[in-house]
């Protein structure tokens, strides 16, 4: 057999024909198409090249093993194909539903290797992701309820505010009107006290007067009686002289001729004293007269005097009372300018409360609105059939609450739904309300703990007696479905609500869902 020798093959490098536009463009199976299509006309031509420059057996066999050398890289080429290029389009698939919001659609079956690796960590950040955007919903929905809440209560809060700043307004006015008449009273309290004072002094000087009269009136009564006295002294001389005058007659007539001068003397004597006599108890009688009037006057001085020293009491006491009137307007007055000053700084401090009533409006209006945002943001991720609770699943979590309460008791219950979203019984826009069954008054709520302690006569946006029909409800069934109408925590829309009830001992518990909702 005649030997061949074989030329020596010149392999050239390749040019850089690929520019990134292309490699961006081919995709993963493409690139393997056209890497091992390259290598497989490579092996190919390399054979050709062989065989020509061979023959015989030399030729069969590189014949064959070319041969073998193409089946075994197409063999090769299909089975990267199949083990890394179909995972590689799956996790794209994914990746791209992900992009697009897409949390719900799982991925296919997992491959083996770095694909497979690949495949589980898209799949478990697409699992976080779904946690993720599922809590942060649960958490927007309970600081838009709350927001909403609070909202409310600040316009409830503004508006007696205003109420309050308006009669403190009139409160003010009238205690200045007030204090005005007091300051009134006051200087009418002070002139009163010196007119009072002024009285009181005359009263005193006259009381010195009435008792001047009266100790006078005293002197004049002594005196009158010491007259009469001595005009009784008068009547008795005279009585005596009429009587020695009659004696002397007597012994004139006695002595005959010689005694009738005598006799004369003795009648003219007796005629005087008996005038005398005459004139005396004309006088006496005058005396006693004034006497008596003189009595009657000291009495009448007497009740005077009396009087008028009762005058001067009364008067000092009427002067202690205006000096402690006056005392008294003039702490009024101090008072009432102090309460005054009082009302103007709460005034002011109402002024301010409504000022930050409205800045905390705004507040939890912009806390409302990004809230709100935030749910939009997030909107945009689809959760599947998970992307708000079903009335299966409200039944589901009701009548879990029934068990929890049997095994944990009601306290625990309360105690747990009011966590909110800190709580079991949280989950996406699905929550608890607690229930008492014989009151109908509001023991827990999942999702706005400032509505606790609402009773039976709370109604719902349509009037009805929403929480008295649930206790109704849970007393004559046990358990069972009911609607009413509620504001969504998110838009403030009045929505119709449905609810599963399920009576748990003395308490009763509502898991309900927002009928036709969208975000």
């Amino acid at each position: 057999m005649t030997a061949t020798t074989l030329a020596p093959l010149e392999i050239q490098p390749a040019p850089a024909f690929a520019p990134a536009t292309l490699r961006h463009a081919l995709s993963l199976p493409g690139g393997l198409a056209l890497g091992f299509g390259i290598v497989l006309l490579a092996l190919l031509a390399v054979t050709a090249v062989a065989a020509w420059h061979t023959d015989g057996t030399a030729r069969a066999l590189v014949l064959a093993a070319g041969g073998a050398g193409l089946g075994g890289g197409a063999a090769t080429a299909l089975w990267l194909l199949r083990r890394v290029s179909l995972p590689i389009r799956q996790a794209e698939a994914q990746a791209r539903g992900m992009a697009e919001g897409d949390l719900a659609n799982r991925g296919a079956g997992m491959a083996a290797g770095e694909p497979g690796r690949l495949q589980q960590a898209l799949q478990a950040l697409q699992d976080k992701l779904f946690r993720i955007v599922s809590e942060v919903r649960t958490g927007t929905t309970s600081v838009a309820a709350t927001a909403s809440q609070i909202r409310r209560d600040n316009e409830a809060l503004s508006r007696r505010t205003e109420s309050e700043v308006s009669a403190l307004q009139q409160t003010a006015a009238a205690i200045g009107q007030l204090a005005s008449a007091v300051r009134q009273n006051a200087d009418n309290a002070q002139q009163a006290t010196t007119l009072v004072a002024a009285a009181s002094q005359r009263a005193e000087q006259g009381g010195v007067l009435m008792d001047q009269v009266v100790s006078t009136m005293d002197a004049i009564r002594h005196s009158s009686r010491s007259i009469a006295d001595i005009i009784g002294v008068i009547d008795g001389i005279a009585f005596q002289t009429n009587l020695l005058a009659l004696n002397a007659a007597v012994e004139a007539a006695r002595a005959g001729e010689q005694g009738r001068g005598f006799a004369v003397v003795a009648a003219e004597v007796r005629n005087l004293a008996q005038r005398s006599a005459a004139a005396a108890r004309e006088i006496k009688s005058l005396i006693v007269a004034s006497v008596e009037r003189v009595d009657a006057g000291g009495l009448l001085v007497d009740d005077a005097g009396r009087a008028m020293r009762e005058i001067v009491a009364s008067v000092r006491q009427v002067k202690e009372l205006v000096v402690g009137i006056n005392g008294a307007s003039q702490e009024q007055s101090a008072g009432i300018a102090s309460v005054n000053q009082s009302m103007a700084h709460i005034d002011g401090v109402a002024r301010d409360n409504a000022a930050l009533v409205e800045d905390s409006a705004r507040t939890v209006a912009s806390l409302h609105e990004r809230a709100v945002g935030l749910m939009r943001a997030v909107s945009g991720f689809s959760l599947g059939a998970r992307e708000y609770g079903t009335a299966e699943e409200a039944r589901g979590m009701a009548l879990a609450a029934r068990e929890f309460c049997r095994v944990h008791g009601g306290q625990a219950l309360v105690e747990d739904v009011n966590r909110q979203d800190q709580g079991r019984f949280v989950d996406r826009d699905l929550y608890l309300m607690v229930i008492g069954v014989g009151d109908g008054v509001l023991r827990a709520h999942g999702n706005n703990v400032r509505n606790v302690g609402m009773g039976p006569d709370s109604r719902d946006a349509d009037g009805k007696l929403f929480l008295r029909d649930m206790a109704e409800l849970a007393r004559s069934r046990g358990e069972g479905w009911i609607e009413w109408k509620w504001a969504h925590p998110f838009t403030n829309e009045v929505l119709t609500k449905t609810g599963y009830v399920a009576r748990a001992g003395d308490l009763l518990v509502v898991c309900g869902i927002y009928r036709n909702f969208r975000a």
